[in-house]
């Protein structure tokens, strides 16, 4: 299987222990956008869990040309990604920070805001962020876990 967008994107068959509804979908810029490096490809899927609106999980996904492109795009995008920032010596920094243990078992490099993960594998940026508070870090970390696999699945595959 080649590592392509179709073969990492989550589908309403593997979501559906979510009851998780499409409700949208929008092409994407770089995380890092308007500098460098450019992504070649980049989208949201905004889905609905437990048939319910109140329950949002957008997941975004962005493609590179190398895995350091891909690690520089996310670490300089996650200042992007949340207007809130957190204070660190020195001065403040962007609320994705690295996890507090490697529990989690996701990607290479992961940042953490709460029940959001942000992860690179292989050339591959993943944001898994939930909307309204209302999703748990447990189900976010779930699904970007469906995510990671395929991923994983694809590259063993080729």
């Amino acid at each position: 299987m080649e590592l392509t967008f179709e073969s990492i994107q989550l589908t309403a068959e593997d979501l559906k222990d979510l009851a998780a509804r499409h409700a949208s979908a929008q092409e994407l810029y770089s995380p890092a956008a308007p500098k460098p490096p450019i992504a070649q490809f980049g989208w949201r899927d905004r889905w609905w869990l437990n048939n319910s609106a109140s329950q949002q999980v957008a997941i975004h996904y962005w493609f590179f040309e190398s895995h350091d492109e891909a690690c520089t795009a996310a670490d300089e995008g996650r200042f992007r990604l949340s207007a809130k920032t957190v204070l660190k010596l020195g001065g403040y920094d962007s609320i994705y920070q690295p996890p507090p243990n490697s529990a989690h078992g996701l990607g290479d490099v992961v940042w953490q805001a709460g029940a959001n993960f942000l992860f690179v594998q292989q050339t591959i940026v993943v944001l898994v962020a939930e909307i309204g508070g209302k999703v748990s870090e447990e189900m976010t970390l779930r699904i970007a876990h469906k995510i990671l696999e395929k991923i994983n699945d694809a590259v063993t595959s080729r």
